[in-house]
């Protein structure tokens, strides 16, 4: 049986463990930082913190400098974000606003990064809508730029440079969906009509039912991911949607921008 002051009490939460945290925590904040520093920032005794420290640099996480300058992280706690990816953060983070947008307003929606030059889809709410279009939303895994909503808004609002080194490589590309990379008087005309409406559409494809429009998540001058709500073209035209949703869209994007 565990000792009572080992445990969060009905939560079982083990205390020494969420101790060991809060002191990573306030490491990687303030690093290096001395026993008095951790004491204050952490509100923990000091016998404990010196446990829980010896412990942490028995792991080879944590090593102290000095008496006097204390203890700082060691590059081994690198190894714990492994496999965790920037991405599927803004991708958690997003998914509850994601999933309030659709039961709202029924459409549905999905998120994709950059990936090379390309878009990578992660998630989607067609789960969630009456109105779902794709059976999976990250098939295609691998999203065209010049043609997808999603890939234009990317392109439209990233920084000059990023844009600039991205149209190089689709010049560069083999690849039919790429070709118009070439023309800079077309890309340039389409960049200036996104930025203008604040929103990117599909490149007309013959065939396609379904349309789609696109905004960017931005933090400070980057684009983190982009957001797509998809329709059916005989439901509404690209203007209906863009008044009716384009709004709501953008706030959604500003409240995930907020948040990761």
């Amino acid at each position: 049986m565990p000792k009572p002051a080992e445990t969060g009490g009905a939560s079982g939460a083990v205390q020494p463990v969420l101790r060991t945290l809060e002191i990573l925590r306030t490491l990687n904040e303030h690093n290096p930082a001395s026993l008095a520093f951790l004491h204050e920032r952490t509100g923990l005794p000091k016998p404990t913190l010196v446990r829980l420290l010896q412990t942490l640099a028995e792991g080879g996480y944590v090593e102290q400098i000095s008496r006097r300058a204390g203890y700082r992280l060691t590059p081994q706690v690198l190894y714990l974000s492994r496999g965790f990816r920037f991405d599927d953060h803004v991708v958690e983070v997003a998914r509850p606003y994601m999933d309030a947008f659709t039961r709202k307003y029924k459409w549905p929606v999905a998120l994709a990064t950059l990936k090379g030059a390309r878009m990578q889809a992660h998630y989607g709410t067609q789960g969630l809508s009456p109105f779902s279009y794709d059976p999976d939303v990250r098939r295609p895994s691998r999203i065209p730029l010049l043609q997808s909503a999603l890939g234009r808004a990317y392109l439209a609002f990233c920084p000059e440079v990023e844009r600039e080194l991205l149209l190089r490589l689709l010049e560069q590309s083999d690849k039919t969906p790429d070709r118009e990379a070439r023309d800079s008087n077309f890309i340039a005309r389409l960049i200036a009509e996104i930025r203008g409406k604040g929103y990117a559409t599909m490149a007309p494809i013959r065939g396609e039912t379904a349309n789609g429009i696109a905004v960017p998540i931005l933090k400070d001058d980057a684009v983190l991911a982009c957001l797509t709500l998809r329709f059916y073209d005989a439901a509404m035209s690209e203007r209906e949607a863009a008044e009716r949703y384009a709004a709501p869209l953008h706030e959604m994007a500003k409240q995930i921008a907020e948040v990761v």
